[in-house]
Order: structure tokens, then C-alpha cells, then sequence
């Protein structure tokens, strides 16, 4: 599972908690009387304490993907280097073959005049 499917819910949990803890603030700074800061500061105090709680399960659980995409990585990387390697391989085998073709058809050329040289040899002789 992802880190964005893991955290949604939290996510979620995250923002209905800031929102309820900024309107339970409004409501006791402007609609109540005179000793309501108190509660208003635990309020955003324990929103604040909920917003470090999340960034900090969220940093965690994006440092631990970031370490698994970079491992992966360095498996692509190596991957690619064989990769590289094999086509480099191929290649060179590719030009000694294609070498040795064309030493083979100098050679069966060569034969072919040979043939043609003796068959007008050979009919002359009968001539």
C-alpha cells in the first residue's frame, strides 16, 4: 500500500481535527466572556500537538518509500548496466559475424571463378 493510500485517513483525521480546534477557538475568543483564553490556548494547543503527531508519522512513512524508490533504483541501475553490457556484447558479435559473411562470400566468390575458370578449361580440352 502507498504512502498517499496510508495516509489519507489520517490525513483526513488531521484537518477535521484543526478545523473543530479553530472553530471551537473562534467560538470561545468572540462569543464567550472573560476567562475563555485559557481554554483557547489548550485548544490550539492540543491542534498544534495534532499537526506535529501527523507531520512527523507522515515524514517517517515518506523517508521509508523515498529508502525503498532508491533501492529500486539501484537494482534499475544495475539492471541497465547488464543491459548495456549485453548489447555491447551483441553488437561485437554482430560485427564478427557480419566479418565473417563477408570473408565467406569473398571466399564462395572466389570458388564461383574457380568453377567458371575450370569449366572453360575443361571445354576448351573437349573442343
Amino acid at each position: 500500500m502507498s504512502t498517499a493510500n496510508r495516509s489519507k485517513p489520517l490525513e483526513t483525521a488531521a484537518i477535521v481535527i484543526g478545523v473543530l480546534a479553530i472553530a471551537a477557538s473562534a467560538y470561545f475568543i468572540f462569543m464567550t466572556e472573560g476567562s475563555a483564553y485559557r481554554l483557547t490556548n489548550w485548544i490550539i494547543s492540543l491542534a498544534f500537538l495534532v499537526f506535529v503527531a501527523y507531520n512527523f508519522i507522515n515524514v517517517r512513512s515518506l523517508k521509508g518509500e523515498v529508502g525503498e524508490l532508491s533501492d529500486r533504483n539501484a537494482e534499475v541501475t544495475q539492471e541497465l548496466k547488464g543491459t548495456k553490457q549485453s548489447l555491447v556484447e551483441a553488437q561485437a558479435d554482430l560485427q564478427t559475424v557480419k566479418s565473417d559473411l563477408i570473408s565467406a562470400e569473398e571466399i564462395a566468390a572466389a570458388r564461383e571463378k574457380e568453377v567458371e575458370r575450370l569449366r572453360k578449361k575443361l571445354e576448351s580440352d573437349e573442343a
